[in-house]
């Protein structure tokens, strides 16, 4: 039973192992200086002078749908405007969809949950244009505690 248990150990040990380094190997096939990429591979583009929100979202997902409006409304406040950049990821797609100019929506690449792990939708990064990590959000957010995120990535961002 002893031998068992310790070979069952060591084949469990290298299997995670093993999928680290493909992880990794993932990671670096990212075009130089994309952040996150679309399904596609293509590099998302994001601006250099704008605190960032990757919010991953699924169509499938009503309190993804139900967020959406908040997060627009929020960003639109004096406070906000100008000082953040809003991007859609959706889980559940293969094209991207622009149709809607203050929620651009791209397809997902699964490298991206590399760097950005998402447990589930809604799940937010707000992110430096370089991407720093100053915020994540797990869930659906309220016009309030949306509020206290984007002052505690402002916070963070300018220190």
């Amino acid at each position: 039973m002893r031998s068992f248990l310790l070979v069952f150990s060591l084949f469990f040990l290298f299997t995670i192992a093993s999928c680290e380094k493909k992880e990794e190997k993932k990671v670096s096939n990212l075009p130089k200086g994309a952040i996150v990429i679309d399904y596609e591979g293509n590099t998302i583009p994001l601006p250099k002078d704008k605190i960032i929100i990757l919010n991953f979202m699924a169509y499938s997902c009503s309190a993804c749908m139900e967020e959406i409006p908040i997060l627009k409304k929020v960003l639109k406040e004096e406070k906000y405007k100008d000082k953040f950049y809003l991007v859609g990821i959706a889980i559940d797609s293969k094209k991207n969809n622009f149709s809607d100019k203050e929620f651009l929506i791209y397809s997902n690449n699964k490298i991206n949950q590399v760097i950005f792990p998402v447990p589930g939708t809604p799940t937010t990064y707000i992110i430096t244009p370089k991407g720093k990590k100053l915020v994540i959000i797990y869930g659906a957010v309220t016009e309030e505690n949306l509020r206290k995120f984007l002052n505690e990535a402002l916070e963070k961002y300018e220190k």
